[in-house]
């Protein structure tokens, strides 16, 4: 469905794998789809859509598990030129009953009926149901004025509130052309895929279907269950989080040859610390690349370089991006600003407009050109007026061998404002030596940034998209 302005996503899709409709785009388990078949269902699920009821702005929360069906629903809902939603399945029902009011939500998909959740109707497609829970939506002006409206993801909200990120068909056509400038997906890529589709489809899974890639999903019984899927599949690429790679680098039972045919590991999701790195290299003789996605912007840096000195960076700025460090101190650290292309619409529920720069919230600075991120600005510690970024001494603390998973966050005090407390989660069963600790982060970072105090607990809370709860 295209407007006066706008090329659908799935349209272009549909043109750009002509001539590769045999090739395979899916596989989970022992299930594949061709893109024949793939564009097929789309066209299919699409129309039963329409008749249902889906008219072009209308908001469709994806509320399932990944699986092929969902990029097959996904695909179909943007087909008919209404709005995909998604929303992690580990929401309660109250979380979603909150979030479908406040973004004004008209239909649900889910995999299963809703028994918890009030519903006007509800049909069965493919696999998925889908649930009407309010005819009587009524839009904004400035949302109905939006030509082409395809995606409304809500930010990871690690400090704050949430907020309803919206992205055009055009916007999202820009991100994945200018990521596609470093990454460099083809028809001859098997992409191992392993993260929530809730929070990263737009860049990467419809870039990678731009291109006629093969898609292996392979977050089934992870991380033993890869086994199988890339003996079979041989992934050429591969898009997942530092935690993932840390299992696939610990795991005795995934063999070092598996990913031999990696040409590019891609690291999103939370930071990249130089521990993951080295143990994943030890292992596969693969570097990995980290990214810096933004929901906002899109995949604006990819690091290419993998020296001791360059491997926590985020890369240089890709073509079609401009970068500003607003107000830098004498280290060079300021806020970093970001424009280019597939640059967000607005926010929604309340409506705002996106300003010309994007202030990311993010800290950071340039070394040799390559962005390095020290942290987030409502994150930073006030030590008897000193700067502390967790981040920072989060990646010290995890190079040490006993540490697994480290928080760093403020305890406020009468005299020095703030003071730097950690909470860590052991590897081993062996008791925490906290003076080896500090004697070890000490030869490593300025003495006002060494914690406190370290508590040991069992986990770190995380959100639904992996990142630290800092608040």
């Amino acid at each position: 469905m295209t407007t006066k302005n706008n090329i659908n996503i799935v349209d272009l899709i549909k043109t750009e794998v002509t001539g590769k409709e045999d090739n395979l785009a899916i596989t989970r388990t022992k299930d594949s789809i061709t893109y024949s078949k793939l564009l097929k269902e789309v066209e299919k699920y699409s129309k039963e859509l329409s008749k249902a009821g889906l008219t072009p702005h209308d908001r469709i929360a994806l509320f399932c598990e990944d699986s092929i069906e969902y990029i097959i629903m996904a695909l179909s809902v943007l087909d008919t030129g209404a709005v995909i939603v998604p929303i992690s399945p580990s929401l309660s029902s109250n979380e979603l009953e909150s979030l479908c009011e406040r973004i004004k939500i008209k239909y649900i998909l889910t995999e299963e009926k809703l028994t918890k959740y009030p519903v006007i109707l509800e049909k069965y497609l493919n696999k998925l149901y889908l649930h009407e829970v309010d005819k009587d939506i009524i839009y904004s002006k400035e949302y109905l004025e939006v030509d082409a409206p395809a995606f409304i993801r809500f930010s990871s909200g690690t400090t704050g509130e949430s907020k309803g990120v919206l992205l055009t068909h055009n916007a999202i056509i820009e991100r994945t052309s200018a990521a596609n400038a470093n990454l460099n997906i083809s028809s001859n890529d098997i992409i191992g895929w392993f993260l929530s589709m809730s929070f990263h489809f737009v860049v990467s899974i419809l870039l990678f279907l731009r291109k006629g890639a093969h898609i292996v999903l392979s977050q089934d019984n992870f991380p033993t269950g890869i086994v199988n899927a890339f003996e079979t599949n041989k992934p050429t690429f591969l898009y997942a989080s530092p935690f993932h790679y840390n299992l696939l680098a610990t795991d005795t039972n995934i063999p070092n040859n598996i990913l031999s045919d990696v040409r590019k590991a891609v690291v999103t999701a939370v930071s990249l610390n130089k521990k993951t790195d080295q143990q994943f290299f030890k292992k596969f003789k693969i570097h990995l690349s980290q990214a810096y996605g933004i929901i906002e912007v899109g995949l604006p840096f990819i690091n290419d370089k993998f020296d001791d000195d360059h491997i926590c960076s985020v890369g240089k700025i890709l073509p079609g991006y401009q970068l500003k460090i607003q107000n830098p101190d004498k280290k060079g650290q300021g806020i970093i600003l970001l424009k280019g292309k597939g640059m967000y619409h607005a926010y929604t529920s309340p409506w705002k407009e996106r300003a010309q720069w994007f202030d990311t919230g993010d800290i950071g600075y340039l070394k040799n050109s390559y962005l390095f991120i020290a942290g987030r600005s409502k994150n930073l510690i006030n030590f008897a007026g000193m700067k502390i970024f967790p981040e920072e001494v989060e990646e010290i603390i995890l190079g040490y061998d006993q540490i697994s998973e480290v928080r760093v966050f403020a305890e406020q005090h009468d005299i020095y404002g703030q003071l730097p407390i950690a909470e860590v989660v052991l590897s081993t069963k062996k008791k925490l030596d906290v003076y080896k600790l500090k004697k070890y982060c000490l030869q490593r970072l300025d003495t006002y940034k060494i914690p406190k105090e370290f508590i040991e607990v069992k986990s770190i809370k995380k959100t639904t998209s992996n990142k630290i709860k800092r608040t």
